[in-house]
C-alpha cells in the first residue's frame, strides 16, 4: 500500500478525522480530544499500523457520511485494480478499499494567496451478483481550520464524476432502484416527507409538512408515487431496522446518500442490502 507508506503524518491524521471520535475509540486506546487522538495514531508509522489504519477505515467506513452509487453488471466485472488518482489498499471475497489523494487548490486573503491541501479519500467498491456499489466518503473539508486567514475553496484535482467515469468505462449502467425502495416502502419500514417525481409530460416535487410521511399522511400522493419513477427523494426509516434516521436516494439514477454520521456500521449496510435485496 505504497500511498499510506508515503502519506505524511499529517494526511493520516486527515484520513482518520473522516470517522466520528467515538468509532475511533473502536480502533485505538489513545486518550485526548478527536485531534489528539488521530495524530498518534497518524504517527504510528510502522508496516503493521498502517495496516491497522487500512483495515480501520475499511471496517468503519460505514459509519461515515457516503455517497453511494449502484450500478447493473452483466456478470463479467470485476474489481478494479486501482483508481483514479488512487488505488488500492485492501481486497476481500467480494469487495476492496481504495484511497486516493486528491487536492484542494486553496484561495487565502488578506492578502491574496493561492495554497493547497491535500487528503487522502477513501472509497469502497463492493460486487454481488447484480451489482456494483460504489461507497465514496463524503469529504466535508472546512479549509478555515488549516489556515488562520478566510479562505475558500477553488477546486479539486479529482471528483467523484472523473473516479465513476474510469470504474464504469462506459460499460456500467446506473442501477434502476425504483423497485426495491417501493418495496420498503409498500411494507412500512421506510417513509419519506420530501420527493422528486416523473409525471407524464413534467417533473413536479412534493415536500410534506413537518416531515410528515406521505403513506401515512397523504395516501392519494403515495398511490402515484408508487407508479412514478422517482427522482431525489428523502426517506425515513424504522429505528429497529437502523438508526440512521433518514437518508436519501435518487433512485432512477442509482444514487443513496448518507448525510448523518452513523455510531454503527450496519446501519447504512443495512439500507444498501435491504434495497438491492427487494430490488
Amino acid at each position: 500500500m505504497p500511498i499510506l507508506q508515503q502519506a505524511s503524518i499529517d494526511d493520516r491524521k486527515r484520513l482518520l478525522e473522516l470517522f466520528p471520535v467515538s468509532v475511533l475509540r473502536h480502533g485505538w486506546e489513545h486518550k485526548g480530544t478527536k485531534e489528539e487522538l488521530c495524530y498518534a495514531a497518524a504517527a504510528d508509522a510502522s508496516d503493521p499500523d498502517r495496516e491497522r489504519v487500512a483495515k480501520f477505515v475499511d471496517e468503519y467506513l460505514g459509519c461515515c457520511k457516503q455517497h453511494v452509487y449502484v450500478y447493473s453488471h452483466n456478470g463479467e466485472v470485476t474489481l478494479p485494480d486501482s483508481v483514479l488518482s488512487g488505488e488500492k489498499v485492501l481486497e476481500g471475497k467480494s469487495h476492496a478499499l481504495y484511497v486516493i489523494r486528491t487536492t484542494y487548490n486553496v484561495v487565502l486573503r488578506d492578502p491574496l494567496e493561492e495554497q493547497t491541501l491535500e487528503f487522502l479519500w477513501p472509497l469502497r467498491v463492493e460486487l454481488t451478483a447484480e451489482y456494483m456499489v460504489v461507497r465514496f466518503v463524503v469529504l466535508e473539508k472546512n479549509p478555515s481550520s488549516y489556515f488562520e486567514r478566510p479562505v475558500y475553496v477553488g477546486g479539486k484535482s479529482v471528483d467523484e464524476k472523473a473516479v465513476l467515469a474510469e470504474i464504469s468505462n462506459g460499460l456500467l449502467k446506473p442501477a434502476d432502484l425504483n423497485k426495491g425502495l417501493k418495496k420498503l416502502w409498500a411494507d412500512g419500514i421506510i417513509d419519506s416527507f420530501k420527493t422528486k417525481f416523473k409525471k407524464t409530460i413534467s417533473t413536479a416535487a412534493e415536500t410534506m409538512d413537518e416531515e410528515r410521511g406521505i403513506k401515512e399522511h397523504n395516501p392519494e400522493l403515495y398511490t402515484i408515487l408508487q407508479e412514478s419513477p422517482l427522482y431525489l427523494t428523502v426517506f425515513q426509516i424504522q429505528e429497529e431496522k437502523s438508526k440512521i434516521g433518514t437518508f436519501s436516494a435518487d433512485p432512477s439514477n442509482g444514487i443513496i446518500g448518507f448525510t448523518h454520521y452513523s455510531e454503527a456500521k450496519e446501519d447504512t449496510d443495512v439500507v444498501i442490502d435491504e434495497i438491492l435485496k427487494n430490488n
